[in-house]
């Protein structure tokens, strides 16, 4: 059964699927448009291969201020209309551009309106984009010219994750996007490992540069490609993945994810051999860790924890921290910080270097009363034991059996 139903989620979201090397603009064609009891009414038949984003109908009175009035499509077929106040002398033009940013197509141009009561352009397609006359060319000064520059393409930022996210639930892809012209069309295209055709997903912009758009559960499961595609308003078009091929991110099957505890925390430290340990409860919550055996000296200690909770009403830990003992064997509590790179509720910590020695630490996370508290080890007296070596083969150090009083005090023994 469950089978049957990912297949029937599959199925749909390829029925609704787009083509991902779809470079066309919109066809705008079968338009009419007419003036009765003060109201100007427009319709056009508008298609494209890849789904069209927007349409909108330009119009202003003679030597009038230009107004703006999106057209919204039929439900039943191609047909695309809009209604605003207006007579037989109002003129228009219409704008169309669809989901990969391709457009606009146009029908009339603001230099060439189409005037409602007058003799209407070619009914056939106009799927070119028509440039509005240039103004008379001034002669630049040496200077002007040295510093007349190409607008670049956008500049798209991303790494895919590091860990496995859980099946079957909606999965946050983010990114950062910059341009010198503001970014016009950015879409997410998803398809599973194996098929042919691209979905597309919009990106939402959520604050400055940083984007996201969301691969939905019923596609998570397996392994899944994707590509990040944006335009800007100059033009320019960057379609990224990993390197000429899509980026790749494999889900976690449901039967490695133990439903135990209302929050998941998965720790995957930057270590030699990338294999995850098996997941261990620890009172309220699960962590999956992978301590390294060694780590260099004088570098930075990087650790990556992933928190999901294992049900969709399960609640997100408030607070994600490491508690370490260095050379120095003073207790420190450093917290982990939000990483867009660590997928759904990933997080990061950075430690400062140490010397040559061993490193003891602990990964712990709370829920926002902070009453409930795991400990990745299992109990508050346990730590992993890292040796810090510039040279491979280094013993490990022996373990630590000790309680810290940094550590929350809801931590199981």
């Amino acid at each position: 059964m469950r089978i049957s139903t990912g297949m029937g989620m599959i199925a749909l979201c390829l029925a609704l699927s787009v083509r991902a090397d779809d470079t066309k603009a919109p066809q705008i064609s079968e338009v009419r448009a007419g003036a009765k009891g003060g109201q100007v009414h427009v319709e056009a038949r508008i298609t494209d291969e890849t789904g069209v984003l927007s349409a909108v109908c330009h119009h202003r009175a003679p030597r009038g201020r230009v107004e703006d009035s999106p057209m919204v499509k039929n439900d039943f077929d191609d047909v695309f209309r809009t209604s605003f106040p207006g007579g037989p002398d109002t003129e228009y033009w219409i704008e169309a551009s669809d989901l990969l940013g391709n457009g606009p197509a146009t029908y009339g141009t603001s230099a060439k309106a189409v005037a409602v009561g007058g003799a209407a352009v070619d009914d056939k397609a106009v799927s070119r984009s028509e440039v509005p006359p240039r103004k008379p060319r001034v002669p630049k000064r040496p200077r002007e010219r040295a510093a007349a520059t190409v607008p670049q393409p956008p500049a798209i930022e991303h790494s895919k994750p590091t860990a496995q996210p859980p099946e079957g639930r909606d999965f946050t892809v983010r990114m950062k996007i910059r341009s010198e012209s503001p970014v016009a069309v950015a879409v997410l295209q998803a398809r599973p490992q194996g098929t042919t055709t691209f979905i597309n997903t919009p990106l939402t912009r959520t604050e400055g540069d940083s984007w996201e758009a969301q691969i939905p559960g019923a596609m998570a499961h397996g392994s899944v490609e994707y590509f990040i595609a944006a335009k800007n308003q100059a033009g320019q078009m960057t379609r990224q993945g990993d390197g000429k091929a899509p980026y790749v991110i494999t889900f976690k099957t449901a039967a490695a994810a133990p439903a135990v505890g209302p929050t998941q925390v998965v720790a995957t430290p930057e270590k030699p051999s990338g294999v995850a340990a098996p997941e261990k409860p620890s009172g309220p919550f699960i962590f999956t860790d992978n301590p390294p055996a060694r780590v260099a000296p004088g570098q930075p200690i990087i650790l990556r924890a992933q928190v999901v909770p294992p049900s969709d009403n399960g609640e997100m830990p408030d607070r994600v921290a490491v508690l370490w003992r260095g050379n120095d064997g003073q207790d420190q509590l450093t917290d982990m910080a939000r990483d867009e790179t660590g997928g759904w509720g990933g997080y990061k910590a950075e430690l400062p270097p140490q010397e040559e020695g061993a490193i003891f630490y602990q990964v712990v996370a709370c829920d926002p009363p902070a009453t409930k508290c795991g400990i990745d080890t299992g109990s508050r007296r346990k730590w992993h034991a890292t040796a810090v070596a510039s040279q491979p083969g280094a013993p490990r150090p022996l373990p630590l059996d000790a309680v810290s009083t940094k550590a929350p005090p809801t931590l199981p023994e």
